[in-house]
């Protein structure tokens, strides 16, 4: 049988246990928690950092800020065709070395002294060297970042040592999403924002569809619902610690309205090339694209621990990440995989999907801080959630798990066993 069809809906383990249906604040607005989060998880856990498609060739780099750890990594093409990360500091005087976000180039220069490095992150240059007489130059590269690759998705490590290798992290994930094709990956549109709010109040937003009636009555409501199904109860609910998947209800009836010429437009037989329904197709083949096969299906959010969820629809694939800045500050990033046009109507409808994109991207967001500054009045103890949002339950859970387990491995096994 299938990796699909074998996981389990949450929901048939969580009726009998009514504190299920109960999501403590306090971790949303306490300092000791939120300190704990960045040293047992975000310290510990493999973080979803990018694609291997942003350094697609030698010499290609990318900085990525982790502010939680006050960390700037540097992911970079090396000329021998191996792909490294590294501290963004000079280990000279600590000096960032690079800059800007991205680019290419054969070597890094440090300004502040004009020391040099190669791809491969080993020094290459010293200035005035002999004045240096105590330095061993082997050990002056820049400092390396625990990195692995998993079917393009670059993980990076932030402990010396990781205390679980990049499989074990992943899990049973790993063979529910190996093999997805990523259609269009080299070529993301970024919205970014940063938000006063801590970091769960924006992945909770994002987990379920249960708020789409309301904060999403005009966008995306006769979507992701209809008269037999009026709140987008999800299609399923599965647990695949410390990760979960929640596979959400589409409409079959959905066509646009009188009211709505330009959507009008976009639906119907030849509104996009044969090439791009050719690559929609191979897409939407994988198990673990709408896994429940039906065509009352809308999109897939895949939550990759601890803050990452990697979203199916039928045109593809796009993410959400939520990182920590401090404890009522996020910044959130989605990234809209939407390939190139090949022709008029591609490009019209990829300029269209994204204007959409963005409005409900903001319907979202406007709402996450007045979520926090309910939180932070002390007014609630609880949240109190439906079996819609169980997947909030899942992230609750293995963030406490590793909060409070003395080691990654530790976490993982609480993990496992309460499943």
């Amino acid at each position: 049988m299938e990796m699909a069809h074998q996981l389990k809906d949450r929901r048939e383990e969580s009726l009998a246990d009514a504190s299920n249906y109960q999501i403590p604040l306090e971790p949303y607005r306490n300092q000791d928690w939120f300190d704990k989060e960045r040293e047992h998880i975000f310290r510990r856990a493999w973080l979803l950092i990018g694609r291997v498609e942003e350094v697609a060739e030698p010499g290609d780099y990318v900085v990525k800020q982790v502010e939680v750890l006050q960390a700037s990594a540097l992911i970079v093409h090396g000329k021998d065709g191996e792909i490294r990360a590294f501290h963004n500091v000079c280990p000279h005087r600590a000096n960032q070395v690079v800059w800007d976000d991205k680019g290419s180039t054969p070597v890094f220069v440090c300004k502040y002294h004009n020391w040099a490095f190669n791809t491969d992150g080993k020094v290459r240059a010293i200035p005035d060297q002999d004045a240096f007489a105590h330095v061993d130059k082997e050990r002056c590269g820049l400092p390396p970042i625990n990195m692995e690759v998993w079917d393009g998705w670059i993980f990076l490590n932030f402990a010396h040592t990781p205390e679980i290798s990049l499989d074990e992290f992943l899990g049973g994930m790993k063979d529910y999403l190996s093999g997805v094709e990523y259609i269009n990956a080299e070529a993301p549109i970024v919205i970014q924002a940063n938000l006063k709010c801590n970091w769960k109040v924006v992945a909770d937003a994002f987990a379920e569809a249960y708020h789409i009636p309301a904060i999403h009555a005009k966008s995306l409501k006769t979507r992701f619902s209809n008269q037999d199904n009026p709140f987008g109860r999800p299609l399923m609910l599965a647990e695949v610690a410390p990760h979960g998947v929640n596979s959400m209800f589409g409409n079959t009836e959905f066509a646009p309205t009188p009211g709505q010429p330009v959507e009008a437009l976009l639906y119907g037989p030849g509104k996009r090339s044969e090439e791009a329904l050719a690559d929609m197709a191979r897409f939407a083949e994988h198990q673990a694209v709408n896994p429940t096969k039906t065509k009352a299906w809308s999109m897939d959010v895949n939550y990759i621990f601890p803050n990452t969820n990697l979203d199916f629809n039928p045109l593809g694939f796009f993410s959400h990440q939520f990182w920590p800045v401090a404890l009522n500050e996020t910044r959130h990033e989605a990234r809209f995989y939407v390939g190139k046009a090949h022709n008029i109507r591609d490009r019209f409808s990829i300029e269209h999907r994204m204007a959409l994109a963005v409005d409900i991207v903001l319907e979202d967001l406007s709402n996450v801080e007045r979520t926090q500054r309910g939180i932070n009045s002390g007014a609630s103890e609880f949240m109190n959630i439906s079996d819609s949002e169980l997947l909030i339950r899942t992230q609750t859970d293995h963030i406490a798990a590793w909060v409070n387990a003395p080691s990654a491995k530790e976490a993982l096994n609480v993990s496992d066993s309460a499943k």
